[in-house]
């Protein structure tokens, strides 16, 4: 069994954040941070064995086994940007790496190290895609962590491909990966078109992997910079709950610390003076909220079809009748999707698709079927019920309340 599949068999959604730190500046008392944020994997402070010690890295790694969060090991030297051309370069990362996973790849909290991020030409993509492969080859039981860029206009030739497509088609057939990750920060954006650009981006690389069982994270945005606003506790729910409709089943944020100001990023999870700030405490919240309330379920489900109701974005389909589901009545847009359990069993989640309004969603599912509703800490509750429509005399209505961004899961058995 591989850490992922280690991860996966745990029960907990996982949830991430970038670190730019090294071990100069943070330790194990860091570990704290991340307990209290939700957090179940880390990236840790980079290690650079010409500068730090072996057993300053292994103190953080016991503080996270202590802490139950896993660790992607970021070790100076083991991600891509070698030449993928060269035998002499491949085989100086190999030398590299061994070292690697000599000092730190049998430490139980760690689940795999750092393989880079953001292919950016053709040759930075081979190299990353023979980056993951080689781990895998030399520790099969880890499992690397690779982050790729957003999709978008102009981002094919960005890494070096004529089609998109196919640059992803190379990572499934070389990296092989037992979980593809990547960027999108345009859902912060003012206005519509962020959120265009952003659910196109989800559904290109949905495409490219859930098809083929590759399950499929993406690192969302934490901190307000270029064009992107600052997330309050709203824009946290959304980005997670709109991500996990579409499929995704987990969620990395960038980032956690400041270290110290720069450009226009602001208002940070843990800012430039060490001090959490109110945006830790709404992406904590956030955090351990849908890992109580849907956390444990989704990465249990596969993806049926996701459907946008009342505004279509990036290229999903509209809300057409389906075997479960008659009819849909909003007041704000709304996500809805349709997923299956191992047993078979349908599911239905409704997620809010606006960033700033409430709104009430109804559902009208075919016949009467037996329906429960996903409750905190996996209880199982009775839907709110709601009276027959003259349009629907035989079926069952049933309607929730929405916060911004806020998402419902109904479990759907047979009448």
């Amino acid at each position: 069994m591989t850490r992922y599949e280690k991860l996966c068999a745990e029960g907990r959604f996982p949830f991430s954040f970038w670190c730019y730190c090294g071990l100069d500046i943070l330790g194990p008392e860091a570990v704290k941070d991340w307990k209290d944020a939700g957090m179940t994997v880390a990236q840790t402070p980079g290690f650079n064995l010409e500068r730090d010690k072996p057993e300053q890295m292994l103190a953080v790694l016991d503080a996270c086994a202590e802490a139950g969060i896993w660790a992607i090991m970021g070790y100076n030297g083991v991600s891509f940007g070698w030449d993928p051309d060269s035998q002499a370069e491949e085989d100086a990362f190999r030398k590299r790496f061994e070292k690697a996973v000599k000092l730190f790849g049998d430490h139980p909290a760690v689940l795999g190290f750092h393989a880079g991020d953001e292919p950016n030409s053709a040759k930075s993509s081979l190299s990353a895609f023979k980056t993951y492969a080689i781990q895998k080859e030399m520790a099969p039981h880890l499992t690397p962590y690779q982050n790729l860029g957003p999709y978008g206009p102009g981002t094919t030739e960005w890494v070096g491909y004529e089609d998109y497509d196919k640059f992803m088609q190379d990572c499934r057939d070389i990296a092989k990966p037992e979980f593809v990750c990547f960027d999108v920060y345009w859902q912060l954006m003012p206005g519509e078109d962020g959120r265009e650009l952003y659910f196109g981006c989800l559904k290109k690389y949905a495409e490219n992997t859930l098809p083929y069982n590759i399950p499929l994270w993406y690192t969302g945005c934490s901190v307000g910079h270029f064009h992107y606003r600052c997330p309050n506790e709203d824009l946290f729910n959304w980005q997670i709950n709109t991500a996990a409709a579409h499929g995704i089943t987990g969620v990395s944020w960038f980032f956690m610390y400041m270290r110290d100001p720069h450009g226009n990023y602001r208002v940070p999870p843990i800012n430039e003076f060490w001090e959490r700030t109110e945006t830790f405490d709404w992406m904590s919240r956030a955090n351990r909220r849908f890992q109580r309330m849907h956390g444990w379920l989704m990465p249990q489900l596969t993806l049926q079809g996701a459907y946008h109701v009342g505004k279509v974005y990036g290229g999903y389909p509209e809300f057409k009748p389906t075997a479960l589901i008659k009819a849909v009545g909003n007041e704000q847009p709304m996500i809805v999707s349709e997923f299956k359990d191992a047993e078979g069993r349908d599911y239905i989640a409704a997620v809010n698709n606006s960033q700033s309004d409430n709104g009430w969603v109804t559902l009208v599912l075919s016949g009467k079927p037996k329906v429960v509703q996903i409750g905190w800490d996996r209880k199982l509750n009775p839907p709110r019920v709601q009276s027959p429509d003259e349009n629907h005399p035989n079926d069952l209505r049933i309607g929730h309340w929405l916060a911004p961004g806020q998402m419902e899961v109904w479990r759907v058995e047979k009448e």
